[in-house]
């Protein structure tokens, strides 16, 4: 078996489907770091079982689906598919005779993984099943990833065990013990659950015995008692019949002086009311020193139950001792018995052995004449059967045409049956009510279309105007971008200009706005910062002016300001006031400079006469005609006097040229900032609103959009029932087309039948006159037979007797011998009772010796009890003589009323007494006879049954004592016999269970101790066996050296496995004190001494090389060639001499970031056309 393909689609990288064609034993998957070369390794792994992520490089399953890229979406399914060439049948079992097997598995963001197995949906454990054995697995020596190699190198002895138990095949051996031990554990579970439920049935059936015993005694004494208490009844009925005629004679005389007697009772019960209150007092003083009474003893009675218990333990003591020395006396005479019985046996066996001998030649001299008496009736047996022989023919025609007979009978019962069921049928198949149903499915369809087209209209309208929204919301969004942009823009330039403008005030700036902090003067504006220059004359303004820009305005220029100290960097103030607040350029002549600005008229002092000139040519024609103080300026800051003129250098413009010009640039920016500002606030406020309407609309939209697929569902259903309809009364026309076939088929097959019955009929007659003239000879031979089989019985008999006489003998010579080892067992268990007794008897002794005070403590405690209730007592009875002495009062005056209520009602109550007497006599006597009717016997018969000697005071008393005697039974469950007996099954039930139970428990333990010894001879085996391929494949390896294998313990079923190496020129040590190219060595040596051993299908290494110098590499790669003869390796690698190994190269390539893809190439084909 050996892998051929592997398919992966949505894994890691590999997003798109890919298949890694696996032609050759030498496959080398090439590719630079990060590409996901190892992803390869992980999709086997994955595919083969493996449910943790972290051996996946992942956190969780989640991640081993694609998770998307840049470019890419996340995908929703990883899959992986292994296929493997099953052409040398390795894979065994039901697999054997399939030559490719397909294992794949998926997984979705759920986290829910499929299986399938060429396929067919299958469980996780069926594909590791499958491994099972074959050195393959999630987890198996035969995928070697990086850190694999130092990971089992580093393994604990028990996880190295692990590897070499997977290469022994032993794995599935132990699942089978994990399995087995789970059923152990279960079942033993179950025992003990059993066993407890049987102790308790036990229980409750010796409790229901005794229970059902009294149940059965109380029925019949309550039979008994039944009789007798009708007897009393009716004795009792004949004496209020005799009573009834006297009272009858009894009614007479009325009473006297009834008012008077009435007041005297009122007086004598309002006495009796006033005692009573002071008696509840008294009762419940007396109740709680009673309670006091009670408590104290209940102490003593607890007390004294204590002292009787340990005294009866003193009791129970010695009563075992005097039962163990009867038992040692017993056991001693039951030795003395077994020793006479082991000599009696062996006195019997040697009586038997010669009666034994003479019964064995009788039954020699029998068995030769029942050899002759069987021959004889051999002989007959033969004529017997050639008889038979021509009966049997008759015999069978007749039957055959009877059966025939039977059946084509059944036959024509049954045609007539399904003819008269396709009438019915026939009757039953009217299509009026699907016709009917068809049509109302057609008018609610065509009503769901109508609804499903404007629905559809409907949202397609609200689609195009959301759509509609869409763009205006983005064309919005453009515009806010565009404005946020400017905004930006113009605050960039604005805080350039306000650096450029503080930039170009005097060094001195920090401590000057100090200064004017003290002064409280920071907050007044500067000249510079109220002035307006028409637009390209600010240079111009700036060269006149110079440092009057600087100079603060003040509303008043007062007294004040002869106090403030002399700044260190000068200072100019301008007064504003109100009179000063005249704009210049209304009052200055025009063509001058002070026209082309706005501001005080203050500040109009600040400039002397200049004109505006567009050009120096134009000042120097009109300067000879200005006065002295008269001059011009032109745009670019030329200044021109009437004797002089002035140029600005570069140096000028650095220190106040452009101060102006930046001033009003600032104002203007802050204006169309404002301005934006404003626009794009108004249209946030729009696009906000715009989203509120493009949520409601999707809203609508997606109303629409549920209602159309609503009705969509709807139609689709409809059609479907629709169909089905169409699709009924199809299968009825078609059903009664088939019924009308059916009918002329069984019509003609009915008269064939009965053809057939006729010409069957006729045959069986004759068979039955041929067999009645050979029955006739039957019976002659029959009255022979008798005769021969006589003899033969009597033989056999004879010879039956003597065999049971020899097995008698048998058996009384077993039972001797078996009776002599019981004895001599039975001595042995005696001897051993004989020990055991006499330790019980010694063990009891010590604890009767040991000393005990407990009985003292008690007594005393007992003593002080009875004290404290000697003092509650005295209380408790001067309390009952107070009670008793009101008691006596309220009695003395209830006699005086009862007295005057009795002289009151005197003759009242006696002729109501007189009316109630009989009145209760007839009430009494109804009762009686109602009593005697329940009881279940009439009159009559007790009638019948009473004696003179039968009186009624006796029948009483015989009652009485049978009552007390049903009483003395104490409560009777008279449900236990019927529970008696069930309980009885479910006991014999449970103790079957419990039988099963054992002997499973015993096969399951069984099934363990042959699993643990086919563990230890296989696994130790292996051992044996990669130990030995171990120190001849590390030598290849290293160039030398040795190295092998030591047990941690002495088990086989649990000893852990360390590494002990020595390469060349080292001593012996520990693999953990080697480096790490010599560990990386070590580990292949040891997986290919495996492989050795039990080559899995393929072996996967994940850049193994990585560690190893040149020629290490070399050796390994000569290694590998060699093995590939019998393993499939598929190795990453980024060294060139591993890569000269491969046959066949897979390359992959990472172009597209986070998407991984193949190049494949055949290194053979590549040669060739090389060298072509």
């Amino acid at each position: 078996m050996r892998l051929s393909k592997i398919r992966i689609a949505g894994f890691k990288s590999f997003v798109d489907p890919v298949t890694l064609d696996l032609r050759s034993n030498l496959v080398g998957i090439l590719g630079p770091n990060g590409c996901g070369k190892s992803n390869t390794i992980d999709a086997v792994r994955w595919v083969m079982g493996e449910s943790s992520a972290k051996h996946l490089r992942g956190q969780s399953m989640e991640d081993v689906i694609f998770n998307g890229s840049s470019a890419r979406k996340p995908v929703g399914l990883a899959s992986v598919e292994l296929v493997f060439d099953n052409h040398d049948g390795q894979l065994g079992g039901e697999y054997a005779r399939f030559t490719e097997i397909a294992i794949k598995r998926q997984v979705s963001r759920d986290g829910m993984s499929k299986y399938f197995l060429n396929g067919a949906r299958c469980r996780r454990r069926d594909i590791t099943d499958i491994f099972l054995g074959t050195g393959l697995g999630p987890r198996s020596y035969a995928i070697i990833e990086q850190g694999t190699i130092s990971r089992l190198i580093e393994a604990k002895p028990e996880e190295l065990r692990n590897t070499l138990e997977e290469a022994a095949g032993i794995s599935r051996y132990k699942d089978r013990r994990r399995e087995t031990e789970a059923r152990i554990a279960s079942t033993r579970e179950n025992l003990e659950r059993l066993t407890d439920l049987r102790d308790e049935l036990g229980k409750q059936l010796q409790k229901l015995d005794k229970q059902a015993k009294s149940a059965e005694k109380f029925k019949a004494l309550r039979e008994e008692e039944r009789h007798l208490e009708a007897l009393v009844l009716y004795l009792q009925w004949q004496d209020l019949q005799q009573n009834n005629a006297l009272l009858v004679e009894k009614l007479a005389q009325t009473s006297q002086s009834y008012q008077a007697q009435l007041q005297i009772v009122q007086s004598h019960e309002a006495s009796v009311a006033q005692l009573r209150e002071h008696y509840s007092a008294a009762n419940e003083h007396l109740n709680t020193i009673q309670g006091e009474y009670y408590q104290a003893g209940a102490d003593i009675s607890r007390i004294e139950q204590t002292i009787q218990f340990q005294k009866d333990n003193q009791q129970r003591q010695q009563y075992n001792l005097q039962k163990l020395q009867q038992a040692l006396d017993e056991t001693l005479q039951y030795a003395r018995e077994d020793r006479e019985k082991l000599q009696a046996s062996q006195q019997q066996l040697l009586e038997l052995k010669p009666e034994s001998i003479l019964v064995q030649e009788q039954i020699a001299q029998t068995e030769k004449s029942l050899f002759q008496a069987e021959q004889a009736a051999q002989d007959w047996q033969a004529q017997w059967q050639q008889l038979q022989h021509r009966l049997a023919e008759p015999a069978r025609q007749a039957q055959v045409e009877k059966t025939r007979m039977a059946q084509l009978e059944q036959q024509l019962q049954q045609y007539q049956q399904r003819l008269d069921k396709s009438h019915q049928e026939t009757q039953q198949l009217s299509d009026s009510q699907f016709v009917q149903d068809s049509a109302e499915l057609l008018s609610e369809l065509k009503i769901t279309r109508d609804a499903h087209a404007n629905a559809e209209i409907a949202l397609q309208a609200c689609t195009e105007q959301w759509q509609q929204q869409q763009q205006q919301a983005h064309y919005l969004q453009t515009e806010l971008d565009q404005k946020r942009s400017r905004i930006q823009s113009l605050q960039g330039r604005l805080a350039s200009l306000e650096t450029l403008q503080q930039a170009s005030q005097n060094k001195n700036q920090q401590k000057h706005q100090d200064w004017l902090k003290r002064q409280q003067l920071d907050k007044q504006a500067s000249l510079k910062e109220i002035l307006q220059v028409e637009t390209g004359w600010e240079q111009a303004l700036e060269i006149v002016l110079d440092q009057a820009l600087d100079m603060l305005t003040l509303d008043h220029l007062d007294a004040r300001l002869a106090q403030l100290p002399t700044p260190e960097s000068g200072l100019s103030l301008l007064e504003t006031t109100a009179s000063a607040q005249t704009v210049i350029s209304q009052t200055a002549p025009p063509q001058t400079l002070a026209a082309k600005i706005i501001a005080p008229s203050s500040a109009r002092t600040l400039l002397p006469l200049v004109y505006c000139v567009e050009t120096l040519e134009e000042a120097l024609l009109q300067h000879s005609h200005w006065a002295d103080h008269q001059s011009a300026i032109t745009r670019s800051g030329i200044w021109v006097g009437k004797h002089w003129i002035r140029w600005p250098d570069k140096q000028d413009a650095h220190n106040g040229v452009g101060v102006l010009q930046r001033q009003q640039d600032i104002r203007q920016l802050q204006e169309q900032l404002q301005t934006l500002q404003a626009s794009l606030a108004e249209q946030q406020q729009q696009q906000e609103h715009l989203r509120e309407q493009t949520y409601e609309q999707d809203n609508q939209r997606q109303h629409y959009q549920n209602e159309v697929n609503r009705l969509h569902r709807s139609e689709s259903e409809l059609n479907s029932r629709l169909h089905a309809l169409q699709q009924r009364l199809d299968q009825m026309a078609q059903r009664r087309t088939q019924i009308q076939q059916e009918t002329q088929d069984l019509q003609v097959r009915q008269s064939d039948d009965k053809l057939l019955l006729e010409q069957a009929t006729e045959q069986h007659n004759a068979a039955l006159l041929l067999l009645e003239s050979l029955e006739q000879i039957r019976a002659q031979l029959a009255a022979q037979r008798e005769e021969k089989q006589q003899a033969v019985l009597d033989k056999r008999q004879q010879l039956r007797q003597l065999q049971e006489q020899q097995h008698k003998l048998h058996l009384a010579m077993e039972n001797s011998r078996m009776q002599q080892l019981n004895s001599q067992q039975q001595l042995e268990r005696v001897n051993q009772r004989l020990a055991s007794l006499e330790q019980q008897r010694d063990e009891l002794l010590e604890q009767m010796a040991q000393p005990d005070n407990l009985l003292e403590v008690l007594q005393a405690q007992r003593d002080e009890q009875r004290q404290t209730r000697s003092v509650v007592e005295l209380r408790l009875g001067e309390a009952r003589q107070q009670l008793q002495h009101i008691q006596q009062n309220i009695q003395q005056q209830d006699e005086k009323r009862i007295h005057a209520e009795r002289q009151a009602d005197t003759l009242r109550t006696q002729q109501e007494q007189l009316k109630l007497d009989w009145q209760t006599i007839q009430v009494r006597s109804q009762t009686l006879k109602e009593q005697l009717e329940q009881t279940g016997f009439d009159l009559d018969t007790l009638a019948s049954t009473l004696t003179k000697q039968d009186h009624l005071a006796d029948l009483q008393q015989k009652l009485q004592q049978l009552t007390n005697s049903i009483k003395r039974l104490g409560s009777i469950n008279l449900a236990a016999i019927e529970e008696f007996h069930e309980l009885d099954q479910r006991k014999t039930y449970l103790d079957q269970q419990n039988e099963d139970l054992v002997n499973a428990l015993e096969m399951l333990e069984t099934a363990i101790r042959k699993i643990d010894k086919e563990t230890r001879t296989r696994f130790k085996a292996t051992f044996e066996q990669v130990n030995h391929r171990l120190s001849d494949m590390f030598p290849r390896l290293f160039g030398g050296g040795e190295c092998y294998l030591e047990m941690t313990g002495d088990n086989w079923l649990t000893t852990g496995i360390a590494i002990m190496a020595k390469p060349p020129g080292k001593r012996i040590s520990n693999i953990y004190l080697m480096s790490g190219g010599e560990k990386a060595l070590t580990a292949v040596a040891l997986v290919f001494a495996i492989f050795e051993l039990n080559p899995a299908p393929f072996c996967m290494l994940d850049e193994v090389d990585a560690p190893l110098d040149e020629a290490n590499v070399g050796r390994f790669c000569e290694l590998v060639r060699h093995m590939s003869k019998r393993v499939q390796f598929i190795f990453i690698t980024h060294n060139k001499t591993t890569m000269e190994l491969a046959d066949h190269l897979i390359g992959v390539t990472m172009r597209e970031a986070g998407v991984s893809r193949l190049v494949s190439v055949d290194v053979a084909e590549a040669v060739k056309l090389a060298g072509e």
